[in-house]
C-alpha cells in the first residue's frame, strides 16, 4: 500500500457516487473503480436521503462503493461538503478494489455517536431492491 500525499485516494460510499447528487464534486478526480471496505462497517441510512459510515470495523457489513485518485483541492471542497471534522470525520482504511488490489484510502465517518444499532446495516448505498 502506497500513499502519495499529492495524489490522495477517497472512498465514497454515498451522495459521491457516480450518478448521485454530489458526485459533481469529484469532477477532477481520476475514477479508479469499485471497490469495497476491507473490514465490515455499519452502513446505515436513517434519513434515506443519504447514508452514515459509522466508526465500529468488525460489525456491519463489508461496504460497496468507489474509489478514486484526487487531488488535494477535491480533499478540501469534499471537506467543507461533508463539514469536516463537525459532521463527518475522514480517516484512512484499507480498501479492496475490484480486482483485489489494497489500497489506502480517506472515507468519512459520522462523527457524533448515535444509536446506529437501531437501524439496519446496508452493504451499500442506496440499497439494492430485494426482489421485485
Amino acid at each position: 500500500m502506497r500513499l502519495s500525499p499529492m495524489r490522495p485516494k477517497l472512498f465514497v460510499y454515498g451522495t459521491l457516487k457516480r450518478g448521485l447528487a454530489n458526485h459533481h464534486f469529484l469532477h477532477q478526480a481520476t475514477y479508479l473503480g469499485q471497490a469495497h471496505t476491507l473490514d465490515p462497517y455499519p452502513l446505515i441510512a436513517p434519513k434515506r436521503i443519504y447514508p452514515y459510515l459509522i466508526d465500529a470495523p468488525g460489525e456491519g457489513h463489508l461496504v460497496r462503493g468507489e474509489l478514486y485518485q484526487i487531488d488535494l483541492a477535491t480533499l478540501k471542497q469534499i471537506d467543507r461538503l461533508e463539514e469536516y471534522p463537525t459532521y463527518y470525520t475522514r480517516k484512512l482504511i484499507p480498501i479492496l478494489d475490484s480486482q483485489g488490489d489494497l489500497h489506502e484510502a480517506w472515507t468519512y465517518f459520522l462523527a457524533r455517536p448515535i444509536p446506529y444499532r437501531r437501524f439496519p446495516f446496508l452493504k451499500e448505498f442506496p440499497p439494492k431492491q430485494e426482489g421485485g
